[in-house]
Order: structure tokens, then C-alpha cells, then sequence
């Protein structure tokens, strides 16, 4: 409001005399006085110059002062100015109810005096000062209240909103109208679904803030109620505040999640590390016991003369100890070689009744020595497999030796050989101790043991069965282990695929598998009828690759990129892919994601071999991974190809 010089006042009457008698007593006050004789000149003045208060006569020629008060206060822009009507026709009680109902502020009868006019005109102006503080202010409290993030509302002593910001009309996804007057529990269970939130409801009882966190879906909420009382400390209502935690429930989720893998990784590594100090001491252990038995019998038969019978028991002794740590060597290096990738097969056609049977007179008398009944249950004509004898062999051995010492004295051992549709299925069963259920995920780990203590009653590494599971998988085949449970025995079986052709025996000398020559390729397995895709984009490895194959009579297509691969796989519909990794543009890797994507019907599940130069044991793991059922290093050796394809391409008939 202006100061009371520069206050403007507006006087409408048709009455000249009355106009110059009030417009004095106005300037005297040290008012501006505005003047209009007509109705309709008035509310032209009110429009133009906005007056801070009309003075109104109710008998005007045009539009009476009723008619004048109501357009003004009908008007947003005019509504807020103070109207007195001047008339003497107030002194009619029924004529007084129409000027304020037409909306004026306060009414006086002519004639008035000019001390009662300023004091009315005075009143008028401090109500319309303080209404206008109070909007301000008002104002002022509706922006912070709608800055607030956070949903708030304030309800009545029966749980009403009253008011609500413009965050929680948001939150509740409704317009402020829809908000207020309403339940705050009717409004949660008919906006957000959800019948179970009682916080009012307690703090009607108790007095005291409340707070309950509720999850809508896939979001969470805090709801807060504050109690509100008044000067006389009685409960009037509540200040309601509705926070979105959803992303603080995300974040204290995802670290949970990220402390139990931290847990988890922490709880393993330490598995790991004990595992590894046990190893470690029964390495020790192991090795230390026959050395001191050899090096004991030597110092002795050094220093003393024995007779005949002595000398030959500690000969004995001594070659019986040094074969067993020869074995214990022998079994840390496959590991390392495993491990480092360097365990290769010499691939051959197979009789595994020879080899089964070859391994039984090996573990025959350990079996005697413990009166263990040695049986075997071989079927003749369970077919050949491709493998290296010698680890075929010592898969055999391993698992028999394993099964005779966990078999107490007058026990039993069985190996049985049949085929199992395209596959040959070897198992070994015992009667022995069993293995626990908790220790039969860990039986083919490398160093695990399941009793790694001093006072263990058995002997070894805990190298053997992971040997065999290495070694079996390079074939391309599985194993497993059951049992029972503790005291019931166990059964490992252990399925290689079968050769898909007849191959006749060649009488090439064996080579051993750690011994770096070439693998014979006098007598190549048969491919007839197979059709292999070859990718690579170098043209004198292709070719090596297209002659190897033409060599075993297989029907070849060849590739020179993926997208080239691609078309000929839709087009020719090959048997078997072999592709090499490292390519220019797209790679090996980026072209079996491409096929295994693919339908079924398109080729998306063929056979698929890898060729690189990267032997390591990630690469081969990232192969697999990748999509690939092999892994051939380079240089590839072409027995080892053609024994792969046949049996990859028979597997995939079968199924």
C-alpha cells in the first residue's frame, strides 16, 4: 500500500455538490480525490487508474451503485479494492442486506460526517493492508512449501489433508483438488494400491511422531507424522511427510550385495589359501616319507653288511619308495602341464577292453594285497574310441587305484564297460568309505582332499582325480562321481564319444604325449559324407586345412571371412565348422556369435572347432566360453583334426 498522500480514492456520484463536499474532505486528509458521475464512468476509472478505494453512490443514472460494486468485485483485477456505499437509503435494513451482498465493504448513510467518513475510509484501508501482508505472506509460504522435495502435507485431527505441496501431488500422481478433503489412508489405498499404513492412526494414540517405510511396486516410500498442537497443548491434527527412498533402498541393496560377494570372495580366497597350506604340508609329507625310508635303507647298507635276505627286503624298499615318489612327480608335473596347457594327446583309434584289461593286471596286486575282489564286466563290442592310450590308461589306473586304497581289506571293486547309445560309458564302484555329499562337488578339484588332516588314514596329493577329469575332457568326454554317502561306497563314470567309422589299426609306434613330434597320419579316419566349412582368411593355411580334409574324403567349402562363413553356413548347411580365431575385420569370436544366434534350422547349433595359436588356458577357456564345443592349437596336426570332426560330426547326428 502506498503512502496516505499518494492513496487514491475514487468518488462516483452523479450529485455535483456531494462530489465537491466529499472530494474535499478527501485532499484535506491528504488523499487523491477521483471523481465520476456515471456508473459506467467509474468502472472506467477503476480500470485505468485502479483507485486504492470506491466511494459509491447507490442512485446513478446509468448503472446504480449496486450494479457498479458487483462488476468491480466479480473482476480478478479489481476484486481486491475496498468498496463504501454512500446512500440514504441505508437506512432500510433490506436496502443495507443488498449493498453487501453486491459486495461492498461498509456502508454509510448520507448525510456523513466528515470525521465518521475518514474514520470508515481509514478502517477500510488498514484491513485492506493487512489482507494484503497476508497474501504476501501467504504467498511467500506457498513457494517454500512447493520447493520442499519431499512430499508434505497437513491434516486435520482426523486425518484430512488440509493442504499438500506440489510434491506430493506428484508423488501421489494427482492433481492438488484431488488431494485435499480427502482421508490421508483413503487417498494411499485408492492412488498407491496399498491398504497396510497406519502411522495417523498411532499418532492419534500415541502423540508422538510415526514413521513407516511402504514399497509400491518397484518403489519405496517414508511416510513421517508429526503431531500438531495447539496453544492449549490439545491434539489438532498432524504434519504429513511422504519421502521417495527407492534409490536409497537400490544403494543399501546393491551394497549388501556387493558386501556378501566381498564376503563370499573373502570366505573363498581363504579356502583357497588353507587348501594351498594343506597341500603344501602334505606335499611335504608325502615326499619327505619316502625319501627318508631310501636314504635311511642306504646309509645302512653303506655303513653295515647284511645278509642276503636283508639286503634284498631294503632293495625293495627302497625301489618300492622311489617308484612312489617318482609317481608323485610324475602327477605334479601333469598338473603344471594341465595347467599350463601343455598337455597333448597322441589321437588314435581305441579299444578301451584292451586297455581296461591291461590296467586290471597293473592294479591286480595292490588289490590281492588288501583281499580285494577285482571284478570286471566288459562288453566286447562297445566299439572304438579316439584318445591316447597311454592317458586312456592312466585315467583307469587312477580311478582304480583310487577305489582299491579307499576300500577296506575283503572288500569289493568293479569296473564295467558297455556303450551307452553314441557314447562308451566306463564306471568303477567300490565298497568303500564313500564320499560325504558336501565333498562330492570337490572330488575332481585340484589339492582338495576330504580329509587333509595330519592324522588322515590314506595317502596322496588329491592330484588323481583331477588328472582324471582333465584328461577325460580332453577327449571330449565327462565323469562323474556318486555315492551314497559315508561308508556306502562310490561310483565314478567316466563317457567318451565313440568313433563314428571303423578305422583300421595302424602299427605306428605310440609316441608318448609329452614327447613334441608329429602324430601319425598314415591310416586318416574316414570323413565320407561329411561336410566341413572352413574359415580362414590366410590362403596357405586354408589350403593345408581343404587337403587334410580332401585327404579323409570329407566334402569341404571354404570361407575367407565371417560374413563369407555366414553365407555359405545358410546356403550348404555344413556338417562341421572350423574356423580360425585370429581374422581381420571380424573374428573367430564374432563369427560363433553370430552363429548361435541363429535358429536351430539354420545351422545355429553346429559343431564348431577353433584353430589359434594361443594355447594358453584362458584362451581355451574364452573359446569354449565363446561358443565353440573344441580348442586346437596351432600347428594343427592332421590326425588330431580329422579325429575331432568325426567324432564332432557324430555327436551332432545322434542328436
Amino acid at each position: 500500500m502506498a503512502e496516505e498522500s499518494l492513496i487514491k480514492i475514487l468518488h462516483v456520484d452523479d450529485n455535483e455538490s456531494n462530489r465537491y463536499i466529499v472530494s474535499r474532505i478527501l485532499r484535506n486528509a491528504g488523499f487523491i480525490a477521483l471523481e465520476a458521475e456515471t456508473g459506467y464512468a467509474g468502472l472506467q476509472v477503476v480500470t485505468e487508474q485502479s483507485p486504492d478505494l470506491v466511494i459509491l453512490d447507490v442512485k446513478l443514472p446509468d448503472l446504480n451503485g449496486f450494479e457498479v460494486c458487483h462488476q468491480i468485485k466479480t473482476n480478478s483485477k479489481t476484486a481486491f479494492i475496498p468498496v463504501l456505499h454512500l446512500s440514504a437509503s441505508f437506512i432500510e435494513s433490506r436496502d443495507k442486506a443488498q449493498g453487501l451482498d453486491s459486495g461492498a465493504d461498509a456502508y454509510l448513510a448520507q448525510p456523513v460526517e466528515p470525521i465518521e467518513l475518514l474514520a470508515t475510509i481509514r478502517s477500510l484501508l488498514r484491513i485492506r493492508r493487512a489482507e494484503d501482508a497476508a497474501l504476501a505472506l501467504a504467498k511467500e509460504w506457498q513457494i517454500t512449501f512447493d520447493s520442499i522435495s519431499d512430499g508434505v502435507g497437513l491434516l486435520d485431527r482426523e486425518g484430512n489433508f488440509l493442504r499438500c505441496n506440489r510434491a506430493l501431488s506428484q508423488l501421489l500422481g494427482r492433481p492438488v483438488e484431488d488431494i485435499i478433503g480427502y482421508s490421508q489412508q483413503t487417498l494411499i489405498e485408492k492412488f498407491l494400491g496399498y491398504t497396510d499404513i497406519t502411522p495417523f492412526a498411532r499418532v492419534q494414540v500415541t502423540q508422538q511422531r510415526e514413521i513407516q517405510e511402504v514399497q509400491f511396486d518397484s518403489r519405496w516410500f517414508l511416510i513421517t507424522v508429526d503431531p500438531v498442537f495447539n496453544s492449549e497443548d490439545i491434539f489438532t491434527g498432524a504434519v504429513y511427510l511422504l519421502t521417495d527412498i527407492t534409490e536409497r533402498q537400490r544403494a543399501e541393496a546393491e551394497r549388501i550385495q556387493l558386501l556378501n560377494r566381498e564376503q563370499k570372495a573373502r570366505t573363498e580366497a581363504e579356502a583357497a589359501n588353507r587348501v594351498k597350506d594343506e597341500f603344501l604340508a602334505t606335499l611335504s609329507h608325502e615326499l619327505r616319507s619316502p625319501l627318508n625310508a631310501m636314504l635311511g635303507w642306504t646309509r645302512l647298507l653303506n655303513t653295515r653288511k647284511f645278509d642276503e635276505a636283508t639286503t634284498a627286503r631294503a632293495m625293495e624298499t627302497i625301489e618300492r619308495n622311489a617308484r612312489s615318489q617318482a609317481q608323485l612327480v610324475e602327477d605334479l608335473l601333469d598338473v603344471s602341464r594341465i595347467i599350463q596347457g601343455k598337455l597333448r594327446l597322441n589321437v588314435r583309434p581305441i579299444e578301451l577292453k584292451a586297455i581296461i584289461e591291461t590296467a586290471l593286471e597293473t592294479a591286480g596286486p595292490a588289490a590281492e594285497a588288501k583281499e580285494i575282489r577285482l571284478q570286471s564286466v566288459l562288453d566286447p563290442g562297445s566299439g572304438c574310441v579316439a584318445g591316447d592310450s597311454d592317458r586312456l590308461q592312466q585315467i583307469i589306473w587312477n580311478l582304480l587305484s583310487n577305489a582299491i586304497k579307499f576300500t577296506p581289506k575283503g572288500g569289493r571293486v568293479q569296473i564295467r564297460l558297455e556303450r551307452v547309445h553314441s557314447h562308451v560309458e566306463i564306471a568303477v564302484s567300490d565298497t568303500g568309505q564313500g564320499i560325504s555329499s558336501d565333498f562330492v562337488p570337490y572330488v575332481f578339484d585340484r589339492f582338495r582332499q576330504a580329509d587333509s588332516s595330519i592324522t588322515r588314514s590314506y595317502s596322496g596329493l588329491g592330484l588323481g582325480l583331477a588328472i582324471v577329469r582333465h584328461l577325460v575332457e580332453l577327449h571330449g568326454g565327462t565323469v562323474e562321481a556318486y555315492s551314497p554317502g559315508p561308508g556306502e561306497g562310490s561310483t565314478f563314470t567316466v563317457k567318451l564319444p565313440l568313433i563314428p567309422v571303423r578305422i583300421e589299426e595302424s602299427n605306428t609306434e605310440r609316441i608318448h604325449p609329452t614327447v613334441a613330434q608329429a602324430v601319425p597320419f598314415n591310416n586318416p579316419p574316414s570323413l565320407k559324407g561329411v561336410r566341413v566349412l572352413i574359415v580362414d582368411d590366410e590362403v596357405d593355411a586354408r589350403n593345408y586345412l581343404l587337403a587334410v580334409l580332401e585327404q579323409c574324403e570329407a566334402e569341404t567349402l571354404a570361407a575367407t571371412s565371417a560374413q563369407e562363413a555366414i553365407e555359405l553356413l545358410l546356403a550348404q548347411k555344413p556338417d562341421v565348422l572350423v574356423s580360425d580365431i585370429g581374422m581381420p575385420e571380424e573374428d573367430g569370436y564374432s563369427l560363433i556369435h553370430r552363429i548361435r544366434a541363429l535358429p536351430v534350422e539354420q545351422g545355429g547349433s553346429i559343431p564348431a572347432v577353433a584353430l589359434t595359436a594361443y594355447a594358453r588356458t584362458e584362451d581355451r577357456t574364452r573359446v569354449i566360453a565363446a561358443g565353440f564345443q573344441i580348442h586346437i592349437p596351432k600347428p594343427v596336426e592332421p590326425a588330431e583334426l580329422a579325429t575331432v570332426i568325426a567324432s564332432l560330426a557324430a555327436r551332432n547326428r545322434k542328436l
